[in-house]
């Protein structure tokens, strides 16, 4: 039998893997990576060279995170009033495009513009 603490860690690791493999993170990470990767580093540096190339490395991802975070923070402090007040509407709206969305995946709406490959 498998303690408690083996569970929740093995639970956590797994929620890990999930949470990165979801379509919300991993379209981020080519970007992080080439973000990172835009200040080049060289692997034969010496360990001085080495050491700040790792710190730059981290102040880099700490940029990138920061400004991902600021473009979140700031759409959402803007927006949510707007559509907190819109709340009604904005549904009726979104049950509209789901219900077309429906018909099309169905065949019964035909628009070109929407299914180009």
């Amino acid at each position: 039998m498998l303690e408690l603490t083996v569970i929740g860690l093995l639970t956590a690791f797994f929620a890990g893997i999930a949470s990165f493999l979801s379509p919300c993170v991993l379209p981020l990470v080519p970007g992080y990576l080439s973000y990172i990767a835009g200040d080049a580093v060289q692997l034969d540096a010496s360990r001085i060279e080495a050491r700040a190339a790792r710190w730059r490395a981290l102040g880099l991802s700490a940029c990138f995170v920061a400004g991902f975070s600021m473009v979140f923070l700031v759409l959402g402090a803007s927006i949510r009033r707007l559509f907190l007040s819109y709340r009604y509407e904005l549904n009726i709206a979104a049950d509209g495009v789901i219900v077309i969305a429906g018909l099309m995946v169905m065949g019964v709406i035909r628009a070109p513009l929407w299914m180009q490959r």
